[in-house]
């Protein structure tokens, strides 16, 4: 049996004032401010630990880890993907939070190069993805849908590059020996999901995971545990989003937790969610 742990924005605090980076952070400082207490390091560190123990083959984080890009953030960044495990069994899908700004895109990829794929020099960091991780009967392909936007938005697109690449690797994968599983940050699809809030081009994403029939799709975003499935001509897709992993003062599906999947030798699955109790 194959296992993946899913764990997602985590939101890293504390979060110091972005003096000098512009209007954007200062913004979504206050923000983040205004809500004290919404994300706690001790929860985090809490879910980390039951993750760990968990033992999983590989570990899929949907994004957000941080919240507004800085220098400060990433280091932070840094180390608690080097608790999760190294590169080679850690995928990292960066949202909305993680590629804040154009400065977070730069530093992003000077800081932690080795959670993207090649090529890592400058511009637009999603061309550092797909990328793929093989662990036992599952293969893990983790996207990019971070990427800067307009004041008051949190969209995510992964755009037509990225997308044309992830058609060619999904073509070049033996379905016989290893079931696909997408990570992204944005969920494709999400039914009543605010436009400011949305993944730009989620219906392109949805159509061409249809056509190579691939069955799961790991996001964050939400700050919920839910499944949603799509279905299409061509048969059904599940989208599995999950929680806040450092959520404070929640219930229910909203709760602070991760997600297993277990991968069978047949390529049948099955999810588990885990949460703090």
């Amino acid at each position: 049996m194959t296992v993946i742990a899913h764990v997602s924005d985590l939101h890293l605090t504390p979060v110091p004032f972005p003096l000098g980076e512009g209007l954007k952070p200062a913004l979504g400082w206050i923000n983040w401010a205004r809500k004290p207490g919404a994300h706690d390091g001790a929860i985090a560190a809490r879910v980390i630990a039951a993750l760990r123990a968990a033992r999983p083959d590989h570990v899929a984080l949907t994004g957000d880890l941080i919240e507004l890009g800085l220098p400060s953030e990433f280091a932070a960044a840094g180390a608690v993907l080097g608790e999760l495990g190294d590169p080679e069994h850690v995928s990292w899908a960066p949202g909305n939070h993680d590629v804040y700004t154009r400065r977070a895109e730069a530093r992003l990829r000077a800081v932690l190069p080795a959670w993207l794929a090649a090529p890592t020099g400058e511009g637009d960091l999603r061309a550092c993805f797909p990328r793929l991780a093989l662990a036992g009967r599952a293969a893990i392909v983790t996207l990019c849908s971070g990427t800067p936007t307009w004041l008051f938005s949190a969209e995510g697109e992964l755009g037509a590059a990225q997308l044309a690449r992830l058609d060619a690797l999904l073509a070049g994968l033996d379905r016989r020996a290893h079931l696909p599983v997408l990570a992204v940050h944005h969920p494709p699809h999400a039914p009543g999901l605010s436009r400011l809030k949305r993944l730009r081009d989620g219906a392109a994403l949805m159509a061409l995971l249809a056509r190579h029939g691939c069955p799961l799709v790991l996001h964050g975003h939400l700050h919920r545990a839910c499944d949603t499935v799509w279905t299409g001509a061509t048969g059904t897709i599940t989208l599995a989003g999950a929680p806040s992993a450092s959520a404070a003062g929640k219930h229910g599906d909203d709760a602070a937790g991760f997600s297993l999947i277990h991968v069978a030798p047949d390529l049948s699955w099955r999810l588990e969610r885990r949460t703090l109790s």
